[in-house]
């Protein structure tokens, strides 16, 4: 008796809201949702259009999107009146993404489900985090306490890495993570979770809701982890250990140009995962170029003329896969250091990463670039053309080098990116 006194004070509080005021047919929805759960009921599409909207007989879901447009619209203003003057309330009314039964929140619960929530956002890599702290243990107790076995640390002076970690600034592994979405299907009449190759940014999905409002899309709050990511992380772990530095790791759907700054970044993804990250090889004199799946184009110049590269795969006869990667070590604004490791599939990202944070292929790398220009600068650009099988390179070969110099990016100006 007391709980549905408590809720029959919540929904009062609720209807007081301004909104619901000048919205009658809101507050008769959101009345009968909680009525409905009183009853221990859970409603229909079909019974609200009828005894809320007053629907005839011949009401048609697939075709009257009546209810679940007033559905959304009722969750969004019940999400925005507890981010005001509801934020304080003791018991909230939720409506789950989806459901038409609403579901009662009290507020050390609600604390409890918000915890739930930030741990459920880690579970993504639980896997990960654990295999990569059994391994940090075993590798600290082996290679930090002098008795090095299992891997091949890189030297202190390495032309690539020597200096990587040495300005001060928190270094960070940024994974090129793909952007999820939620939307309605009205013929399955149930909401899905989205991954979708040509709506892979902020903007691009903005656009999407703009022109398919009836379909409620909705971001959902990470992104879809690549599968060689894991393979990517344990490969660059060593670097760090190594250089005796914590791994952290973080995703470009959760990152903004703010965050490039007074940090050394690693970013390793596909190109259409760049996103904040895009600006700084966008002055580069490399061209690049997405193609449907994971495709795509390397363009430079090469003499008075331009070649270009292209992906390609052979999936009917021997899955034999040639795929292309820009690897650029590059200064900062303010002295920090970046390494783009990007790449059109699984192949490309794989091998270069293995390449830069193994000592034996990474010597292997930096002979050849002692071949093409006589030294390893400290900051540089190169494409990799990485041959092999699907999953399986075996060979990567410079197709192009430049020398980057250390003041290069000081003599450009992003508005958002200024010291």
């Amino acid at each position: 008796m007391n709980d549905n006194n408590s809720l029959q004070l919540a929904l009062n509080q609720i209807l007081a809201n301004d909104f619901f005021q000048e919205r009658e047919v809101y507050a008769n929805l959101l009345k009968y949702l909680v009525q409905a759960h009183l009853q221990g009921i859970t409603p229909k599409e079909v019974t609200i259009a009828h005894e809320v909207f007053n629907k005839g007989p011949d009401f048609n879901a697939a075709e009257d999107t009546t209810v679940r447009v007033h559905m959304y619209n009722l969750r969004k203003k019940l999400d925005e009146y507890y981010r005001s003057e509801g934020h304080a309330d003791k018991i909230k009314i939720l409506i789950p993404k989806g459901h038409y039964r609403i579901k009662v929140v009290k507020e050390k619960q609600r604390k409890t489900d918000a915890a739930s929530k930030n741990i459920s956002k880690g579970t993504v890599f639980l896997l990960v985090a654990f295999f990569l702290a059994v391994g940090y243990i075993i590798l600290d107790q082996l290679y930090l306490r002098g008795e090095n076995q299992y891997f091949e640390a890189i030297d202190p002076d390495d032309p690539v890495w020597g200096h990587f970690f040495r300005n001060g600034y928190l270094s960070s592994v940024v994974i090129g993570d793909f952007l999820v979405f939620h939307e309605y299907h009205s013929e399955l009449q149930r909401p899905r979770r989205i991954q979708d190759y040509e709506i892979n940014t902020k903007d691009e999905l903005k656009a999407y809701i703009e022109e398919y409002p009836q379909n409620y899309p909705e971001e959902w709050f990470i992104g879809e982890i690549p599968h060689n990511s894991l393979t990517n992380i344990i490969d660059i772990q060593p670097v760090f250990l190594s250089f005796k530095q914590g791994l952290k790791i973080n995703f470009t759907t959760e990152i903004d140009i703010n965050f490039i700054k007074n940090r050394n970044i690693i970013y390793i993804g596909e190109f259409k995962n760049l996103r904040a990250l895009s600006d700084l090889i966008s002055i580069l004199p490399v061209n690049y170029e997405t193609l449907p799946w994971w495709h795509g184009k390397i363009s430079f110049n090469s003499g008075d003329s331009i070649v270009t590269l292209q992906t390609s795969h052979d999936w009917a006869i021997n899955r034999y896969v040639v795929d292309l990667a820009l690897v650029s070590k590059l200064p900062g604004q303010n002295k920090e250091n970046y390494i783009i490791i990007a790449g059109f599939g699984y192949n490309s990202q794989v091998k270069a990463v293995e390449m830069l944070s193994q000592k034996s292929s990474l010597m292997i790398l930096e002979n050849q670039i002692k071949a093409i220009h006589g030294f390893v600068p400290k900051y540089f650009t190169l494409v990799l053309e990485v041959t092999g099988f699907d999953r399986a390179s075996t060979n990567a070969e410079i197709k192009f080098f430049h020398e980057v110099q250390e003041d290069y990016y000081q003599n450009f100006s992003y508005p958002t990116f200024k010291k």
